[in-house]
């Protein structure tokens, strides 16, 4: 059996992926709006840097892939396969266009920190690495398009990975005191939220078919090993040094 038939024997069950994909999709709205929508309030205020211009751009971009992915998830919802899969191409773009401004708009912002009680030079390679996580994934789940079950779980997994910067921008705050520092303390204020949900995926698919669709249990523990990898470069001091270079001080 090729492995292209392997993936395809995954069973579809439209009822209750329907539902739970949907309500995934509402919690990662519902993580990016909790997180952004109060941090931009502070910046118009004047307690955070300003935003440079690229920011704008970049919000435009992201926002644009949820909405995609919703309107995506609308077209499969009410059968309009043939608009899908012609609208789908504006997320190969999409992907193009979020690589290149999610770390030009760090390393644009970590200049604009440096020396103020905002600045955190390190933190770029949690940027870096979540923007490359999703773009791996994202690309998977576009070749992998003809595939529904594989195509519809990395498309949702890939933004599972850009929601964590979301969740942490309120979760964090209040777990910092509790948690104290370190790797662990870390990983958890940045990604505990975002990887409930990533392995609500495979408690879904365990508990509605017996067995996890093979694409997700590819994806998910290298997405999830790649977070404890950059929390640990983070907190490396060869690397402090390194960002300080990137962004030219």
């Amino acid at each position: 059996m090729s492995a292209t038939a392997r993936l395809e024997s995954f069973p579809l069950q439209r009822g209750t992926d329907r539902g739970f994909f949907l309500i995934l999709l509402t919690l990662i709205w519902a993580g990016i709006v909790a997180g952004f929508v109060p941090d931009m309030f502070l910046h118009l205020e004047g307690h955070h840097v300003a935003y440079a211009w690229i920011v704008h751009v970049h919000a435009i971009a992201y926002l644009g892939w949820l909405a995609l992915l919703t309107t995506q998830m609308a077209l499969i919802r009410s059968d309009r396969r043939d608009v899908h899969r012609r609208v789908g191409w504006i997320g190969l773009g999409l992907i193009v266009a979020m690589v290149v401004l999610g770390p030009a708009t760090a390393v644009i912002m970590a200049q604009r920190k440096f020396g103020t009680p905002d600045s955190d030079p390190s933190f770029l390679i949690i940027q870096f690495m979540i923007v490359a996580n999703f773009a791996v994934t994202a690309s998977a789940a576009f070749a992998l398009r003809r595939n529904s079950a594989a195509h519809r779980r990395l498309m949702i997994l890939a933004t599972i990975f850009l929601s964590s910067a979301g969740f942490s921008r309120w979760l964090a705050p209040p777990l910092g005191p509790l948690l104290g520092t370190g790797v662990g303390s870390l990983y958890l204020q940045l990604f505990v939220c975002s990887d409930i949900l990533l392995l609500a995926i495979g408690v879904h698919d365990w508990l509605t078919r017996g067995r996890l669709q093979r694409a997700y249990a590819i994806a998910a523990p290298l997405g999830i090993l790649s977070q404890v990898l950059m929390v640990w470069i983070y907190t490396l001091p060869g690397w402090k040094t390194i960002a300080v270079r990137l962004i030219g001080h």
